[in-house]
């Protein structure tokens, strides 16, 4: 007996207006949740239109690992957001597809293992104890403090140096630095993708403004560090054979691979730098949202710090980040909640079945991977901020992690995701090592802004020292 398979039409999906759909009904900042809403009346797979283009939203986790696991050869990002990404002169790892891929993603792992890591500990562990120095001034000041701003400057630096071998101090600058650019693009860019007509090519709103302002920014700080990387290069052939950074390694594949020329340098070193700030400080923004409603967790966490660390402001050793199974519990408690990429953009390259739905070519695939994650059906007590659910302990009944997707899944997983680890514990030991965390805004108060990433809203925080 053959099985059933539903087609696009076959599929319920919430009503929309002739000609244009479900346009007027999206909320691009709260997609995630309308997406939620939707799936409670049409299932966990149901279909969307928007001025005639078609797609499907996906929020089943076995039929998302399916897609991302087809990956690159049955299914790409979605082609207008690699038009869309495109436009503004980036072609990295990100949006490449096919052959084109495996070669960004040979490059990008190897500048990014374990031991480039080691070899760039002792500067990430300035940079920390940077952040460490600006939040102790803060609390001599009695300062409330924005610490996303300080999140988003510490993994500017912690990109700049790994990656590009530049050391910067966007912790301790107070304006017109290249964080202040990056926050500019990636709304925009989410909107562009999202809009059914790019109004912004014929209308130059003050936003358009701003945004080019900030990318032609971002451009002229790229091609400098492109130049600065040739020259370090020339200078010391032995940087050929061994690269010390992402930068360099990614210079001299542009001049040994075919198809790896100056726009892929490009391209690549953008992916990083936006892609490295965004994502980690946001995780970080919301770990604190999270812990300081429950301090049982905040004194595991402590305890644990106060262990491992001893006198010290944070971890001496590269190796000592293993040690610290709490904190990465709480990174992964963060993620399950608040996933910085909940929805994910794909289609296929031709028709395909996948767990009884088609899939056609043409079609737009939203993948929503924040309510499986946040599931009774796939962990207990799911919407509890639970860290001790990550630990051998645990006594979770259901703990299912392959609906836990935070970094994807296949074989495009994200190649940063132990690099970000790192840098989370890093934060967080240190924070929660030196300092009492005292929210401003209140918890409930904090709202999820999706803009590409999934980020909260603005909020303060005051700290103390501990004694």
């Amino acid at each position: 007996m053959e099985r059933e398979v539903k087609t696009f039409n076959q599929l319920k999906g919430p009503k929309g207006l002739p000609f244009i759909g479900n346009i007027l009904s999206i909320d691009l900042p709260n997609l995630h949740r309308q997406i939620e809403e939707w799936r409670k009346e049409h299932g966990d797979v149901f279909k969307l239109t928007l001025a005639g283009v078609k797609l499907i939203v996906v929020t089943k986790p076995e039929v998302i690992q399916s897609i991302l696991k087809l990956r690159p050869t049955e299914f790409q990002r979605a082609s207008k957001m690699n038009r869309v990404i495109r436009e503004q002169g980036i072609h990295g790892l990100f949006n490449a597809e096919h052959d084109d891929w495996a070669k960004h993603r040979a490059i990008i792992t190897k500048g990014l293992d374990v031991k480039h890591q080691k070899q760039f500990f002792p500067e990430l562990k300035e940079i920390t104890e940077r952040l460490y120095r600006k939040w102790l001034r803060d609390t001599e000041l009695g300062r409330e403090i924005d610490i996303q701003q300080d999140f988003l400057r510490y993994t500017v630096d912690v990109t700049t140096s790994l990656a590009f071998g530049i050391e910067m101090n966007t912790i301790e600058e107070q304006g017109g630095v290249i964080q202040d650019h990056l926050e500019k693009i990636f709304p925009v860019i989410f909107k562009r993708i999202n809009d059914p007509i790019a109004f912004y090519k014929v209308v130059k709103s003050k936003r358009t403004r701003e945004f080019d302002y900030a990318l032609k920014e971002i451009h002229k700080f790229i091609d400098e560090i492109i130049t600065n990387g040739k020259s370090a290069i020339a200078n010391d052939p032995k940087l050929v054979t061994e690269p010390t950074n992402v930068l360099q390694a990614i210079l001299v594949a542009a001049e040994t691979m075919e198809g790896f020329g100056d726009e892929e340098v490009k391209g690549n070193l953008l992916t990083l730098l936006m892609a490295g700030e965004d994502t980690t400080a946001h995780t970080l923004a919301w770990s604190i949202q999270q812990l300081t409603q429950y301090p049982e967790a905040i004194y595991s966490l402590q305890k644990e710090a106060d262990g491992i660390l001893g006198d010290a402001t944070c971890f001496q050793a590269y190796e000592d980040h293993s040690k610290l199974k709490y904190a990465e519990a709480v990174a992964n408690e963060t993620m399950r909640l608040k996933p910085v990429a909940p929805l994910l953009l794909n289609e296929p390259f031709e028709d395909i079945e996948i767990e009884g739905y088609l899939f056609e070519k043409g079609h737009r695939i939203v993948l929503q991977t924040q309510i499986g994650a946040t599931s009774e059906q796939y962990f207990t007590n799911a919407n509890i901020f639970q860290p001790e659910r990550w630990l051998a302990v645990s006594r979770c009944p259901m703990h299912n992690t392959d609906a836990f997707m935070p970094f994807g899944a296949g074989p495009r997983f994200c190649p940063g995701r132990n690099l970000a680890l790192l840098e989370i514990k890093m934060v967080l030991s240190m924070l929660f090592k030196n300092f009492n965390v005292e929210m401003v805004t209140k918890p409930k108060e904090i709202n999820e802004i999706l803009a590409f990433t999934m980020m909260s809203s603005p909020y303060k925080v005051k700290l103390t020292k501990r004694v």
